[in-house]
């Protein structure tokens, strides 16, 4: 699919986009990616987690072990979402703006898209209309 079909499909909504954000940390720790906007916002994540992992270590000594484990697992988790979230919209984002980036993304199989085929659904039977239920005469 091209750059402009993918734009159009994007902005039609007729198209689907899915990000592997593995790939993507793995591209960019082997220093491939050449994106400075996805570039900057991944070592913004990856200076949080060495933080949040300090906050951690520091609320040992002044909570009771059991809130900490509850609150670093409530925690992480958000911050792996959040951080998922914002990493696939950024790569959609630069891939809309940039064609190299987008052409570097599919390539690597970082971003795959999929279309709204309805040319593919299969073809439903033909729906009869059911009559209501008779009511018992009293």
């Amino acid at each position: 699919m091209s750059h402009d079909d993918f734009v159009l499909g994007y902005q039609s909504g007729h198209l689907g986009s899915s990000v592997s954000v593995f790939l993507v940390l793995r591209l960019f720790f082997a220093g491939r990616i050449r994106e400075r906007r996805v570039a900057i916002s991944l070592v913004y994540w990856a200076l949080a987690l060495p933080f949040l992992i300090g906050l951690t270590g520091i609320a040992f000594f002044r909570i009771p072990a059991l809130w900490v484990i509850l609150g670093t697992i409530i925690t992480f988790a958000v911050f792996l979402l959040g951080f998922s979230h914002q990493l696939s919209g950024l790569v959609v984002s630069a891939a809309l703006t940039n064609k190299q980036f987008y052409e570097f993304a599919t390539s690597q199989h970082a971003l795959w898209l999929s279309t709204d085929g309805e040319s593919n659904l299969p073809k439903l039977p033909k729906v009869v209309p059911m009559q209501p239920p008779r009511r018992a005469q009293r």
